[in-house]
């Protein structure tokens, strides 16, 4: 393989022209814009390795050296100074790529730093998991740039923005073998809402319930309890759960019950009557307090 013709530049090229084509082709056929395609897999993997080669002056100087050495085409690898890149095993297929929003954000994330990422052996690579992974712990797969598989072990109750570090798992330099650190990030949840380590859940409950109270079976994080609905609550009535938050130990946040009545979908007349009725003999302003 010629890593020029491959990245399309010269012998001539700054490190700057070969960096910038570099990220313009692995864009092109990057896997995540090329779902199924073989082919764009094959150039994915063989611009990766062309950018080895010839990354920047030192990589290219010992391909020189080499090419002058030997003039087969099996070519050494040249010190790995290229930008990361990852892929997780998933549902979705070997290239499940876990940033959300569009491309040209993930992309923005994977060249973020410049010369200073460049320069240094350490690969950092964001991790998006579920609420309920995080609370319950989990385990996931992320494919390194030479291939090898890394199996990151999430704890129970690790908060956001944590970063697990990875010991050797970077990028070989001269001397030494750099790390690889996972920052982990919280996908947005239906079932809760997340403030800080405490966590917000939403409770429908019925008119009934909301007048004259109630015990109502609750999923918590930790399994199904009985809470108490004391008479009378309003919608938006916030009860706590104490400690069924994120975290572990003494430092463990909290769960909040939003309280949401509903009403039937179907109002009986009968019911309807009642109201009109009680209303007329009980009149009060549910908004005088907002005044």
């Amino acid at each position: 393989m010629d890593p020029y013709k491959t990245l399309g530049v010269s012998k001539t090229s700054t490190d700057e022209e070969i960096k910038k084509a570099y990220r313009k082709l692995t864009k092109k056929y990057h896997p995540d814009l090329n779902a199924g395609s073989k082919e764009a897999e094959k150039n994915f993997k063989e611009v990766g390795q062309a950018f080895e080669l010839i990354g920047n002056k030192e990589a290219r100087e010992k391909h020189e050296q080499a090419s002058d050495f030997n003039s087969s085409s099996q070519q050494p690898r040249g010190t790995s100074e290229r930008p990361f890149y990852y892929e997780t095993q998933g549902q979705q297929g070997r290239y499940n790529n876990i940033f959300e929003g569009n491309y040209e954000d993930i992309f923005s994330s994977m060249f973020r730093g410049g010369q200073k990422q460049a320069a240094s052996s350490d690969n950092h690579y964001t991790m998006e998991i579920s609420i309920e992974e995080a609370l319950e712990g989990s385990t996931k797969e992320i494919i390194l740039p030479n291939g090898k598989q890394l199996s990151v072990k999430i704890p129970k109750g690790i908060t956001q923005g944590t970063k697990l570090r990875f010991k050797g798992h970077g990028e070989k330099g001269h001397k030494s073998t750099g790390d690889a650190y996972v920052e982990i990030h919280f996908k947005s949840s239906k079932r809760f809402k997340l403030e800080g380590l405490d966590l917000v859940s939403e409770l429908p409950i019925s008119l009934d319930e909301a007048i004259n109270g109630g015990k109502i079976e609750f999923i918590t994080i930790d399994g199904p309890i009985i809470l108490t609905v004391k008479p009378p609550v309003s919608s938006g009535t916030k009860l706590k759960i104490k400690g069924k938050g994120l975290g572990t130990g003494q430092s463990r946040g909290d769960q909040y019950v939003l309280i949401n009545i509903m009403l039937p979908k179907h109002i009986d007349p009968q019911l309807s009557h009642f109201i009109k009725q009680w209303s007329k003999e009980h009149p009060y302003n549910p908004r005088a307090e907002v005044r």
